[in-house]
């Protein structure tokens, strides 16, 4: 069982990360990439950005290359990851198959995406923030409230522990995520915009892909076995 979940993790992880790579090198980082050039102050360098973004020099592109990897990288280790969660929980409660693991997707999306991101909405750069690790406390407690929520809505029977989950779900909510003292972005509204909406996206994409791939390399192993 074990050796089965981990080969479905290491699949959907890495197949996930791969994905998640290419919509954000498409629809996410071009708009930070605009967001560091307002982020500059210089007026200068926004012109030579528009005049001259076809042209880069050697180190340009080896710079863009690191940067490229290294966000793969990292994608591909948060997908084998939140893939590992997604396995054992699709492991323990029976339900494996890829329409199980679409609906396990979307239970992860929620929890890990949804829900803070109604507190925290992705920044770009040039924004201000509260304190990171006041950010960080905030964003782990509304991840575990969701998490156990959904679960009770889901699997509980009794309408007092479906009561119980919703408000569980709304404590982080209602005690505030943490904000900063003056609000403050360097980029225009519609860049903002775009990029929560991008973000949302691309989001939606990786864990619907997660849980599909999760569910589906988890059945195939519990058939083969």
């Amino acid at each position: 069982m074990m050796r089965g979940i981990l080969v479905a993790a290491l699949i959907a992880g890495t197949l996930t990360g791969i994905l998640f790579t290419a919509i954000q090198h498409l629809q996410v980082i071009p708009l930070i990439q605009k967001a560091e050039i307002y982020e500059s102050g210089n007026n200068i360098a926004q012109h030579n950005h528009a005049q001259h973004e076809h042209t880069h020099t050697k180190d340009d592109n080896n710079e863009l290359l690191d940067r490229y990897l290294f966000t793969l990288l990292a994608n591909v280790l948060a997908g084998i990851g939140f893939s590992l969660l997604l396995a054992g929980a699709i492991t323990l409660s029976k339900q494996a198959g890829w329409q199980k693991g679409l609906l396990w997707g979307v239970a992860g999306y929620l929890s890990f995406y949804v829900a803070p991101a109604l507190g925290l909405t992705p920044k770009l750069p040039g924004t201000l923030g509260a304190p990171i690790g006041y950010q960080q406390l905030w964003w782990i407690a509304t991840v575990i409230s969701t998490a156990t929520g959904l679960c009770l809505l889901i699997f509980s029977r009794h309408i007092s522990l479906k009561a119980v989950g919703l408000v569980i779900m709304a404590i982080p909510h209602i005690y505030g995520a943490p904000l900063p003292e003056q609000a403050y972005s360097s980029a225009p509204v519609q860049l903002r915009h775009n990029f929560v909406v991008a973000s949302a996206l691309a989001n939606a994409a990786f864990w619907i892909m997660l849980g599909f791939l999760s569910g589906y390399l988890l059945r195939k192993t519990e058939t083969a076995i």
